[in-house]
């Protein structure tokens, strides 16, 4: 398929202001996968699936667009013609419809050109209170197949004409936990030197969590023998390591380049940079900044390495992760500090920071899984426009 050329100039707002061509970003080579997507959609989703979809060219468009960029666009509106062209220039060979607004015009002139077709609830909204009646009915009987969670109304997509064959389930497109990169060389020589022993990690914190951090540390190693604390702070370690010091505990340092003492009872980091290796390491995760602020860790983070979080009530900017978390039974909340201790014992315990880590897992690969079978969906219907 080979691209048609934008229009630019002043021919090019001529165009537009008459209602004509509209100027457009030059179409890549490949056969295009169009994506209209909800507002709300979490961009690592999305950078998922453009992933999973790496072999093709894809074209997302929204309602609204602050920045477009070369495939990244406002979806078109308005008059047919604008529509037509809009295909025209693009020549998607698949469009899912994922966004609840009314698409009904869209999808019927894609379907004209040829489009294969799929819609998928995303967000898990529904469509809009006012896309119901003929058009919904209309509407749905251009997919082969629709996406839908367990929260949709089945009854109601069947009033409006939708077939049990049409029907896949789909959780919504909810944000991904990845992993972040980590040091491989030193989680081998870490663990290979601290063995077996319990640790927890205190992620990210800053120098005004610390007392609260040592008397939760303090009171868990009377019911954890040979606890481990390895605390990976934001700044300020200098002043962190003299604290630690003066509160009695053994201190090691954790860094990529020494190997730590065996016998302490504190490692600490220098910084976050080895941060995803530290909480690796550790069974239990506290995430700094969640007691006092002004800043929570994100808890995605301890949750794409395998350990349970432990998290204070100041949660934002990732309130939506925790919430998520704590909906799942993936999280272990302490209310304050004074809770923290007992919280943190309870965490340590092997069947409890089993299912924490577990019910983590869950919340963090649910839109990975989502990805998975939109990615399927579209692929199956690439092959068969072979």
């Amino acid at each position: 398929m080979d691209s048609q050329p934008a229009a630019s100039g002043i021919s090019a707002l001529l165009r537009t202001v008459r209602g004509g061509r509209v100027p457009l970003p030059p179409r890549p080579k490949g056969r295009l996968v169009w994506l209209h997507l909800p507002q709300e959609v979490p961009l690592d989703s999305v950078a998922a699936l453009r992933l999973e979809l790496e072999d093709y060219p894809v074209l997302i468009t929204q309602a609204l667009v602050e920045k477009p960029g070369p495939l990244y666009v406002a979806l078109p509106t308005g008059r047919r013609a604008v529509i037509d062209q809009f295909i025209a220039h693009w020549q998607p060979e698949v469009l899912l419809w994922g966004a609840p607004e009314n698409g009904l015009t869209v999808v019927r002139r894609a379907a004209k050109s040829g489009v294969n077709l799929l819609f998928a609830d995303l967000s898990e909204q529904g469509l809009l209170p006012s896309f119901r009646g003929r058009q919904l009915t209309e509407f749905l009987q251009y997919f082969p197949h629709v996406l839908l969670g367990e929260a949709a109304n089945l009854d109601w997509f069947k009033k409006h004409g939708l077939k049990d064959d049409q029907i896949v389930r789909c959780k919504p497109l909810a944000e991904i936990a990845a992993p972040m990169p980590e040091n491989e060389a030193l989680f081998r020589r870490a663990s290979g030197v601290l063995g077996p022993r319990p640790i927890w990690c205190a992620a990210g914190v800053s120098r005004g969590e610390i007392g609260a951090i040592l008397a939760a540390h303090r009171h868990a190693v009377k019911a954890v023998p040979n606890l481990l604390l390895i605390i990976a702070p934001r700044a300020a370690a200098d002043v962190i390591s003299s604290r630690v010091e003066a509160d009695g505990w053994r201190i090691s340092a954790a860094c990529p380049d020494t190997l730590p003492d065996p016998k302490a009872e504190v490692l600490l980091a220098q910084n976050t940079d080895n941060l995803p290796t530290w909480m690796r390491l550790a069974t239990v995760s506290y995430m700094g900044g969640t007691l006092y602020g002004p800043e929570a860790a994100d808890p995605f983070g301890a949750v794409a390495v395998g350990s349970a979080v432990l998290s204070g009530p100041m949660q934002a900017p990732f309130a939506h992760r925790y919430a998520r978390l704590k909906d799942a039974g993936g999280l272990a909340l302490a209310e304050s500090n004074g809770a923290l201790p007992a919280r943190l014992v309870d965490a340590m315990a092997p069947d409890r920071s089993a299912e924490l880590a577990l019910q983590g897992w869950a919340v963090g690969s649910e839109g990975a899984e989502t990805v998975q079978i939109v990615a399927r969906e579209i692929c199956a219907l690439l092959e068969r426009a072979n």
